[in-house]
């Protein structure tokens, strides 16, 4: 029976989770990408992690200047010390001048390769990276050269112990797979750029010979001192038991309709046009579960922190809610988690592990989004809303937390349209409308659908006071022939 293969930590957490513990030991890993996607911040990440781990370190650079290197780490606050950095020019200083009018010949390839393989055996060193390979791709006179090359500096790096990570930049297209089929493990590094706002990053383990690993694209991002990784979500794998939580919206009138309160696991949709509650509505159910003592994230998309700020405080009461006066992010209570998103600059993966952190952190019980229409523009390019809205949506029930939705349109209910299409696989829906009476525009509340329970089909007025939300009376024939339907913009 073959020895179980052991794990490094490449020093990036989230990394080492979409790898099931980190890279194989003893193994040659290659990262691929085009220029720009992070290949070499992952490389000198990857050696830091191995000095904290009391490992030697390599790093052979062939494109790169020591002095370069040094000054990518500084930006990032790092220090390189403890990683040997060692300049491999493609050919030797001794070595006769090439003729420009000649292709490489075998021999050169062949030493580059071997002062290679010499320069590592010379350090003992325990992790390893070249960077890049594409200056060895460069010397090959075919596919075949090549491959033969890189499989002899393969077995050698093998034999002496050392665990390689190889760095190369995808520059054809289509991209050549040589190195991908010589390597134990490939990781491969994309970077997509926006019509508007920030460039989106993503990533997958293309193979990893010997070993489990999370299939699919992983977002991740580059900030200054650190590689985050956002794992995508697969629901199935989240559970979590807690007792039985129920929360009514504190407006005795507006549950009488809903037909009782919001359930642990449940998903809410809160649909109408511009102006008309669907925020107030849903912070409303936000200070129920707060004053309950349970924590609430609220992300949000469309208004400024300021403006949401003076409406909970001013209009929903925050101020009263009851904690055990400890504050974070400055006047935030304890239990609510206000947390504003730029559209244009976070990705759909950055998003739902923001929104995991909430959950598997603070333990909160109440996820909104508002709205989700700002956050179709995030990933409106990959056409996938139902999908990834289905999965975070299983992942929420199956952590017995409550979701609710805000989401904006003018016009009948379109389940064949974005956001209304989202209202399929969401347990309940709520609506708000305008409609005019006497040369008035009044608004109106409906309950479109509950899975859990009955609920009132009738139509009513809605106001929005310095209370909160007040629910009127019901809307008659006689009201609806005074002006527009309440269903209608």
């Amino acid at each position: 029976m073959a020895p179980e293969l052991t794990r490094l930590a490449t020093g990036i957490p989230e990394l080492d989770a979409v790898l099931r513990g980190g890279l194989l030991r003893n193994r040659i890993h290659l990262i691929e990408g085009r220029p720009g996607t992070g290949k070499t911040t992952l490389g000198l990440r990857y050696l830091i992690e191995g000095v904290k781990a009391g490992d030697s370190c390599l790093y052979l650079t062939l494109s790169e200047t020591a002095e370069e290197l040094h000054a990518t780490a500084h930006n990032h606050g790092w220090s390189l010390d403890g990683i040997e950095l060692v300049e491999m020019l493609p050919l030797s200083p001794d070595a006769p001048a090439p003729q420009s009018i000649l292709l490489p010949t075998e021999s050169e390839l062949s030493e580059l390769v071997d002062r290679l393989a010499q320069r590592v055996e010379q350090s003992g060193a325990a992790r390893v990276v070249i960077d890049s390979m594409v200056e060895i791709r460069l010397l090959a006179r075919d596919s075949a050269h090549y491959r033969r090359q890189i499989i002899a500096l393969r077995q050698r790096l093998t034999q002496m112990g050392a665990s390689v990570l190889l760095l190369d930049d995808v520059t054809s297209d289509p991209p050549d797979f040589d190195l991908q089929s010589a390597a134990h493990g490939v990781i491969a590094l994309e970077q997509m750029e926006r019509s508007f706002g920030a460039a989106r990053r993503r990533l997958r383990v293309v193979k990893l010979r010997g070993g489990d690993f999370q299939s699919g694209w992983h977002d991740y991002a580059i900030l200054t001192g650190a590689v985050l990784v956002f794992p995508s979500l697969i629901a199935q794998e989240h559970q979590r038991d807690c007792p039985p939580l129920e929360i009514n919206s504190g407006i005795d009138d507006f549950d009488a309709m809903f037909g009782g309160p919001l359930t642990a696991g449940s998903s809410t949709m809160i649909l109408g046009p511009s102006g008309v509650g669907k925020t107030t509505l849903a912070l409303q159910y936000a200070l129920a579960t707060v004053r309950a003592g349970h924590d609430v994230g609220y992300f949000n998309f469309d208004e400024s922190e300021t403006t949401l700020r003076s409406r909970v405080v001013a209009h929903m009461g925050e101020g009263e809610v009851e904690n055990d006066g400890s504050k974070e992010d400055g006047e935030h209570p304890r239990h609510f988690h206000l947390r504003r998103v730029n559209p244009s600059r976070i990705s759909p993966g950055e998003f739902i592990w923001s929104v995991r952190r909430l959950v598997e952190d603070r333990n909160a019980r109440l996820i909104i989004i508002d709205s989700i229409n700002s956050y179709l523009d995030i990933i409106r390019e990959e056409k996938s809303l139902l999908p990834q809205m289905h999965e975070l949506f299983s992942y929420l029930s199956n952590m017995k937390v409550m979701a609710i939705i805000v989401g904006a349109h003018s016009a009948r209910l379109d389940t064949s349209k974005e956001p209304d299409a989202l209202s399929i696989i969401t347990d309940n829906i709520i609506s708000l409308r305008y409609y005019e009476r006497d040369n008035d525009v009044h608004k109106a509340i409906c309950v479109l659908k509950k899975r859990q329970g009955k609920h009132a089909t009738a139509i009513h007025a809605l106001e929005l006071t310095e209370e909160g939300v007040r629910i009127g009376a019901r809307i008659d024939v006689a009201d609806r022939e005074a002006g527009a339907s309440p269903l209608e913009a």
